[in-house]
Protein backbone atom coordinates (compact mmCIF):
# COMPACT_ATOMS: atom_id res chain seq x y z
CA UNK A 1 0.00 0.00 0.00
CA UNK A 2 3.25 2.15 0.32
CA UNK A 3 3.08 2.66 -3.47
CA UNK A 4 0.24 3.76 -3.50
CA UNK A 5 0.62 6.41 -1.12
CA UNK A 6 3.88 7.60 -3.51
CA UNK A 7 1.54 7.18 -6.27
CA UNK A 8 -0.95 9.77 -4.47
CA UNK A 9 1.87 11.72 -3.49
CA UNK A 10 3.31 12.25 -6.93
CA UNK A 11 -0.33 12.89 -8.58
CA UNK A 12 -0.52 15.30 -6.04
CA UNK A 13 2.62 17.26 -7.00
CA UNK A 14 1.92 17.57 -10.82
CA UNK A 15 -1.62 18.92 -9.67
CA UNK A 16 -0.19 21.49 -7.40
CA UNK A 17 2.47 22.73 -9.23
CA UNK A 18 1.11 22.42 -13.02
CA UNK A 19 -2.33 21.32 -12.80
CA UNK A 20 -3.99 24.19 -15.01
CA UNK A 21 -1.19 24.92 -17.65
CA UNK A 22 -2.18 21.09 -17.89
CA UNK A 23 -6.07 21.70 -18.67
CA UNK A 24 -7.97 19.02 -20.14
CA UNK A 25 -5.21 16.79 -18.73
CA UNK A 26 -5.11 17.85 -14.91
CA UNK A 27 -9.15 17.90 -15.02
CA UNK A 28 -9.01 14.48 -16.06
CA UNK A 29 -6.38 13.39 -13.77
CA UNK A 30 -8.36 15.16 -10.87
CA UNK A 31 -11.89 13.44 -12.01
CA UNK A 32 -9.89 10.14 -12.08
CA UNK A 33 -8.70 10.44 -8.39
CA UNK A 34 -12.21 11.51 -7.24
CA UNK A 35 -13.50 8.40 -8.91
CA UNK A 36 -10.97 5.88 -7.78
CA UNK A 37 -11.26 7.35 -4.20
CA UNK A 38 -15.21 6.91 -4.55
CA UNK A 39 -14.73 3.78 -6.06
CA UNK A 40 -12.65 2.48 -3.37
CA UNK A 41 -14.69 3.94 -0.72
CA UNK A 42 -18.50 2.39 -2.12
CA UNK A 43 -16.59 -0.91 -3.28
CA UNK A 44 -17.82 -2.86 -0.74
CA UNK A 45 -21.54 -1.70 -1.40
CA UNK A 46 -21.66 -2.15 -4.60
CA UNK A 47 -19.75 -5.63 -4.83
CA UNK A 48 -22.09 -6.85 -2.16
CA UNK A 49 -24.71 -5.33 -4.14
CA UNK A 50 -24.42 -7.23 -7.76
CA UNK A 51 -23.83 -10.32 -5.37
CA UNK A 52 -20.41 -10.54 -6.34
CA UNK A 53 -16.97 -10.41 -4.17
CA UNK A 54 -13.10 -11.07 -4.41
CA UNK A 55 -10.15 -8.83 -4.70
CA UNK A 56 -10.85 -8.67 -9.23
CA UNK A 57 -14.57 -7.42 -8.36
CA UNK A 58 -13.12 -5.14 -5.62
CA UNK A 59 -10.66 -4.09 -7.82
CA UNK A 60 -12.93 -3.54 -11.03
CA UNK A 61 -15.25 -1.07 -9.24
CA UNK A 62 -11.76 0.97 -8.28
CA UNK A 63 -11.24 1.10 -11.81
CA UNK A 64 -14.89 1.96 -13.26
CA UNK A 65 -14.67 4.88 -10.83
CA UNK A 66 -11.89 6.20 -11.82
CA UNK A 67 -12.76 5.62 -15.84
CA UNK A 68 -16.12 7.31 -14.84
CA UNK A 69 -13.94 10.56 -13.45
CA UNK A 70 -12.25 10.86 -15.70
CA UNK A 71 -14.35 10.60 -18.57
CA UNK A 72 -16.99 12.65 -17.06
CA UNK A 73 -14.39 15.27 -16.14
CA UNK A 74 -13.25 14.86 -19.96
CA UNK A 75 -16.63 15.71 -21.26
CA UNK A 76 -18.00 18.42 -19.09
CA UNK A 77 -14.99 20.57 -18.30
CA UNK A 78 -16.70 23.55 -17.31
CA UNK A 79 -19.00 21.35 -14.91
CA UNK A 80 -15.84 19.68 -13.86
CA UNK A 81 -14.71 22.31 -12.13
CA UNK A 82 -17.67 23.64 -10.80
CA UNK A 83 -18.28 20.56 -9.12
CA UNK A 84 -15.11 20.17 -7.02
CA UNK A 85 -14.86 24.01 -6.98
CA UNK A 86 -18.38 23.56 -4.94
CA UNK A 87 -16.79 20.84 -2.63
CA UNK A 88 -13.45 22.91 -2.08
CA UNK A 89 -15.72 26.17 -1.66
CA UNK A 90 -17.76 24.40 0.81
CA UNK A 91 -14.65 22.75 3.10
CA UNK A 92 -13.00 26.53 3.06
CA UNK A 93 -16.20 27.96 4.42
CA UNK A 94 -16.99 25.21 7.07
CA UNK A 95 -13.40 25.08 8.22
CA UNK A 96 -11.93 28.74 7.38
CA UNK A 97 -14.74 31.24 7.10
CA UNK A 98 -17.31 30.06 10.04
CA UNK A 99 -14.62 30.24 12.58
CA UNK A 100 -14.31 33.57 12.12
CA UNK A 101 -17.50 35.03 12.00
CA UNK A 102 -19.72 32.21 13.69
CA UNK A 103 -19.63 30.42 16.45
CA UNK A 104 -20.98 27.13 15.23
CA UNK A 105 -24.57 25.60 15.56
CA UNK A 106 -26.40 25.88 12.09
CA UNK A 107 -25.48 28.60 10.83
CA UNK A 108 -21.93 26.79 9.61
CA UNK A 109 -23.73 24.74 7.59
CA UNK A 110 -25.59 28.02 6.24
CA UNK A 111 -22.02 29.46 5.40
CA UNK A 112 -20.37 26.58 4.07
CA UNK A 113 -23.37 25.69 1.49
CA UNK A 114 -23.43 29.51 0.37
CA UNK A 115 -19.27 29.33 -0.05
CA UNK A 116 -19.72 26.36 -2.32
CA UNK A 117 -22.61 27.79 -4.27
CA UNK A 118 -19.73 31.00 -5.05
CA UNK A 119 -17.05 28.67 -5.27
CA UNK A 120 -19.50 26.55 -7.94
CA UNK A 121 -19.87 30.21 -9.67
CA UNK A 122 -16.47 31.25 -10.43
CA UNK A 123 -15.14 27.59 -10.79
CA UNK A 124 -18.14 27.60 -13.81
CA UNK A 125 -17.35 31.24 -15.52
CA UNK A 126 -13.48 31.47 -14.35
CA UNK A 127 -12.48 28.20 -15.27
CA UNK A 128 -8.71 28.89 -15.36
CA UNK A 129 -8.51 30.44 -12.44
CA UNK A 130 -10.80 27.80 -10.82
CA UNK A 131 -8.60 24.83 -12.07
CA UNK A 132 -5.65 26.51 -10.35
CA UNK A 133 -7.03 26.92 -7.06
CA UNK A 134 -9.06 23.40 -7.38
CA UNK A 135 -5.89 21.59 -8.37
CA UNK A 136 -3.73 23.31 -6.11
CA UNK A 137 -6.11 22.75 -3.41
CA UNK A 138 -6.92 19.11 -4.07
CA UNK A 139 -3.32 18.05 -5.08
CA UNK A 140 -1.47 20.17 -1.52
CA UNK A 141 -4.29 17.65 0.32
CA UNK A 142 -2.82 14.31 -1.16
CA UNK A 143 1.33 15.86 -1.62
CA UNK A 144 0.94 16.78 1.99
CA UNK A 145 -0.37 13.74 3.34
CA UNK A 146 -3.24 15.06 4.73
CA UNK A 147 -5.66 12.68 2.51
CA UNK A 148 -3.83 9.10 2.47
CA UNK A 149 -4.76 5.62 1.70
CA UNK A 150 -5.70 5.11 5.26
CA UNK A 151 -7.96 8.05 5.32
CA UNK A 152 -9.77 6.70 2.64
CA UNK A 153 -9.73 3.21 4.59
CA UNK A 154 -11.47 4.75 7.24
CA UNK A 155 -13.98 6.54 5.53
CA UNK A 156 -14.89 3.20 3.88
CA UNK A 157 -14.93 1.48 6.78
CA UNK A 158 -17.02 3.65 8.81
CA UNK A 159 -19.14 5.18 6.01
CA UNK A 160 -18.48 8.62 7.26
CA UNK A 161 -16.33 11.32 5.37
CA UNK A 162 -14.74 12.63 8.48
CA UNK A 163 -11.38 10.37 8.62
CA UNK A 164 -10.33 12.98 5.10
CA UNK A 165 -11.62 16.34 6.97
CA UNK A 166 -8.89 18.11 7.90
CA UNK A 167 -7.87 21.84 9.09
CA UNK A 168 -6.47 23.69 5.69
CA UNK A 169 -4.71 26.04 8.74
CA UNK A 170 -3.09 23.13 10.60
CA UNK A 171 -0.20 22.10 10.67
CA UNK A 172 2.03 18.65 9.98
CA UNK A 173 5.31 17.67 12.06
CA UNK A 174 8.55 17.66 9.39
CA UNK A 175 12.01 16.63 10.53
CA UNK A 176 10.57 17.17 13.94
CA UNK A 177 9.22 21.21 13.34
CA UNK A 178 5.59 21.63 13.16
CA UNK A 179 4.83 23.55 9.32
CA UNK A 180 1.90 24.70 7.77
CA UNK A 181 2.75 21.60 5.02
CA UNK A 182 -0.61 21.61 3.50
CA UNK A 183 -1.20 25.66 3.38
CA UNK A 184 2.98 26.08 1.98
CA UNK A 185 2.08 24.04 -0.86
CA UNK A 186 -1.46 25.39 -1.53
CA UNK A 187 0.07 28.95 -1.96
CA UNK A 188 3.50 27.98 -3.69
CA UNK A 189 0.98 25.90 -6.06
CA UNK A 190 -1.05 28.28 -7.07
CA UNK A 191 1.82 31.16 -7.59
CA UNK A 192 3.60 28.35 -9.78
CA UNK A 193 0.95 27.64 -11.82
CA UNK A 194 0.45 31.74 -12.60
CA UNK A 195 3.84 32.09 -13.40
CA UNK A 196 3.27 29.35 -16.00
CA UNK A 197 0.77 31.41 -17.36
CA UNK A 198 2.95 34.70 -17.15
CA UNK A 199 5.64 33.13 -18.65
CA UNK A 200 3.94 32.09 -21.66
CA UNK A 201 4.92 28.15 -20.69
CA UNK A 202 1.16 27.36 -21.44
CA UNK A 203 0.83 28.85 -24.82
CA UNK A 204 4.68 26.64 -25.18
CA UNK A 205 2.42 23.69 -24.28
CA UNK A 206 -0.16 23.92 -26.60
CA UNK A 207 1.78 23.86 -29.43
CA UNK A 208 3.71 20.19 -28.40
CA UNK A 209 0.52 18.60 -25.96
CA UNK A 210 -3.05 18.08 -28.22
CA UNK A 211 -5.67 19.69 -25.88
CA UNK A 212 -4.04 21.77 -23.20
CA UNK A 213 -5.36 24.94 -24.49
CA UNK A 214 -9.45 23.50 -24.32
CA UNK A 215 -10.39 24.79 -20.99
CA UNK A 216 -9.13 28.12 -21.43
CA UNK A 217 -9.90 28.64 -25.20
CA UNK A 218 -6.48 29.14 -26.07
CA UNK A 219 -3.17 28.13 -25.48
CA UNK A 220 -2.01 31.21 -23.53
CA UNK A 221 -5.14 30.61 -21.17
CA UNK A 222 -6.26 34.21 -21.81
Amino acid sequence: MELVDIGLVLAGLVLVFFGAALSVYATALLGFLIGVGGGYVMAPQLVGAFGTGGVVAFAAAIVVGGALGAALAYVALSFATAIPAFVVGAYIGLYVITPIFTDGGLVRYLVMIAAGFVAAAIGFTLTKFALMFITAFVGAAFASGAVTLANLTAVRDSFSLDPILFDPLGSTPLLGVEVPLFGAMFVLGVLSQIGLFKLGWVARLATIIPGVGRVFGDGNGE
